[in-house]
């Protein structure tokens, strides 16, 4: 009977465990193919199974063929034409459209993502006159110190900080960096961002 109850208690505590260990791994997974959107006046994020599926809601549903890759996105002309095209006709209508797309942030470099990618959106883009248009003073947790690279659109220059709320060492407001590590010691570690 001890021998049996052994057993029992043993191969109870194995599929315990097996359950146990394989948590973490299902769990992880679609955080490892998270794709985001943040508006930032809003404050919300929701995200995504895809790329496609995150630009998709990014833009209103006005784009829905974009690149499988984020960063064939990146070097795509055409997809900054239209992204672009969005956030002019926000602009020039009387009923603004709800999301403009400011930028779109990858966690590796040269655009590419093995984790992630995260869109900012706001009501409008930016203009030229070098004020700060909007800003996320604190990236959360599934975003702090894990941009490597970034292109803005709709004429915002972004600019990253290395601490939350605007402290530290920065990127200085730029269109685009393809490698984050190449401008200064923020590849990582962003933690707040303005868009100019």
């Amino acid at each position: 009977m001890k021998v049996l109850t052994t057993a029992v208690i043993g191969s109870s505590l194995a599929a315990l465990l097996s359950g146990v260990m394989a948590m973490p791994s299902s769990a992880s997974a679609p955080a490892a193919k998270s794709h985001c959107v943040t508006n930032v006046a809003a404050g919300q994020t929701h995200c995504y199974d895809t790329f496609p599926q995150a630009l998709s809601a990014a833009t209103g549903g006005q784009i829905t063929d974009a690149p499988q890759s984020p960063a064939a996105a990146a070097a795509s002309r055409s997809f900054e034409q239209q992204i672009n095209a969005i956030g002019r006709q926000a602009a020039s209508s009387d009923a603004p459209l709800a999301l403009v797309t400011l930028s779109i942030e990858y966690d590796w470099n040269y655009y590419q993502t093995t984790e992630g990618s995260i869109t900012y959106v706001g009501p409008s883009g930016c203009d030229s006159d070098g004020s700060v248009e909007w800003q996320r003073s604190n990236l959360g947790d599934a975003w702090n110190d894990r941009i490597s690279s970034f292109r803005g659109y709709n004429g915002c220059q972004v600019n990253h900080f290395q601490h939350a709320n605007f402290e530290g060492a920065r990127t200085g407001p730029l269109g685009s960096s393809f490698a984050m590590s190449e401008i200064g010691g923020v590849n990582n570690q962003a933690s707040s961002i303005r868009w100019v």
